[in-house]
């Protein structure tokens, strides 16, 4: 029961708000259930109730501050950041996710002059939109406040028409076995979108996201994900995982 509590807490964590539909559907769960499982977590302080669902309580002045929500593991999301700004060059053309760890690679860009970036995040837009030399394509979509992001088909067929030479993607969780899941389907078109417009794939992820799994899976194969960026938290037996399936492990220094 509880751990289902997380994991309806991780889905409003990363859409801001979810119906009690939305969760009835998703966990397979009667109405009467999943509203209990709101109140309880209204109890502990974590959303704030609505008719037909919850909403995250410090939403409004998180985003106002522009503030992410999932401020965890920020030493070893810097470190990640830049060794992933390392691999951008300037003229290149490049993808950006949205997230603490892909903002952190936007706080190493600033001494690159000639880039060209398309995001969903508005707070990397905001930040690297008055570095010079530096084109800022922001897509369209549905606001997710948490993640300070735009979502859903219109930020998808965005991509459509986008031809980037290196897309540095965000998860929440990422599994040799299982590959990488996200806690609410949201952002999945997204992140397939942003996959098929990119020649080379980064996956930026702290230690603590891999060998797990969460509620959604992304549904792509590994031939697509060329490197996985991440710390020196990471199992020498994950690192021989990813390296058979293909995927080059790189490890940045704290």
């Amino acid at each position: 029961m509880q751990q289902r509590r997380e994991k309806i807490l991780d889905m409003i964590r990363e859409d801001g708000s979810a119906t009690v539909k939305m969760l009835t559907d998703a966990f397979n769960l009667t109405e009467a259930t999943i509203r209990t499982d709101l109140r309880v977590l209204q109890q502990q302080g974590y959303v704030q109730r609505f008719h037909g669902g919850a909403t995250l309580v410090d939403g409004k002045q998180n985003t106002h501050a522009l503030m992410l929500e999932r401020q965890t593991q920020l030493a070893e999301k810097d470190s990640i950041g830049k060794l992933a700004a390392s691999f951008i060059e300037p003229g290149d053309t490049i993808i950006l996710d949205s997230g603490t760890t892909t903002t952190a690679i936007a706080n190493h860009l600033s001494h690159i002059k000639k880039l060209s970036v398309t995001t969903t995040a508005v707070n990397i837009a905001l930040q690297l939109g008055g570095e010079p030399g530096v084109n800022i394509l922001l897509t369209g979509g549905t606001f997710k406040f948490p993640t300070l992001s735009t979502s859903g088909d219109k930020a998808a067929s965005f991509f459509e028409n986008v031809l980037a030479q290196k897309l540095f993607l965000a998860t929440a969780c990422i599994s040799p076995r299982l590959g990488l899941s996200y806690p609410s389907e949201t952002d999945i078109k997204v992140k397939m979108a942003m996959i098929n417009a990119a020649n080379t794939v980064y996956v930026v992820a702290d230690s603590s996201k891999i060998d797990k799994v969460s509620m959604f899976a992304l549904p792509c194969d590994w031939q697509h994900i060329h490197y996985l960026i991440t710390d020196k938290g990471i199992s020498k037996a994950a690192i021989e995982a990813f390296e058979k399936l293909g995927v080059k492990v790189l490890i940045a220094d704290a």
